[in-house]
């Protein structure tokens, strides 16, 4: 049975963290165990949105380790940003879409026609059947 991260290190190089021994994965050099357990909480901040940027400034000149995980951690901050404005994007576009649905039900109940702005134009476009010329015949 495994330990209870056994499965990360499945992830890793050679069933071994990264770190673990010789070098960390993308430095020039290899970064000592020394640097590794100094710089270990600062690197931890890396990941944690918003305290990403400490480790990044804080460890350029006093940790390498810390600064490698500082990169990547602003690299998934911006990600984790872009994906809650496309989320937002989404659930303000879908709310505004039943609005728009729930006011064309209003004017049809009312017996009104309406032009929904941006989108009645488009409507406009396609072409249909003519039902006066088909009653005409």
């Amino acid at each position: 049975m495994k330990d209870n991260i056994g499965f990360i290190k499945d992830f890793a190089r050679k069933g071994r963290f990264i770190g673990e021994g010789d070098s960390f994965y993308s430095a020039s050099e290899p970064i000592e165990m020394d640097e590794i357990d100094e710089g270990r909480g600062l690197a931890l901040l890396a990941y944690i949105p918003f305290l990403c940027f400490i480790p990044y400034i804080k460890g350029k000149n006093t940790n390498r380790f810390a600064y490698e995980h500082g990169k990547q951690g602003i690299i998934l901050f911006l990600f984790e940003i872009v994906a809650i404005l496309g989320a937002l994007f989404w659930k303000v576009a879908l709310f505004l879409a039943a609005i728009v649905a729930l006011a064309g039900v209003i004017y049809v109940i009312q017996g009104k026609l309406w032009k929904i702005p941006w989108i009645g134009p488009l409507g406009e476009k396609i072409e249909g059947r003519n039902i006066k010329e088909e009653v005409d015949q």
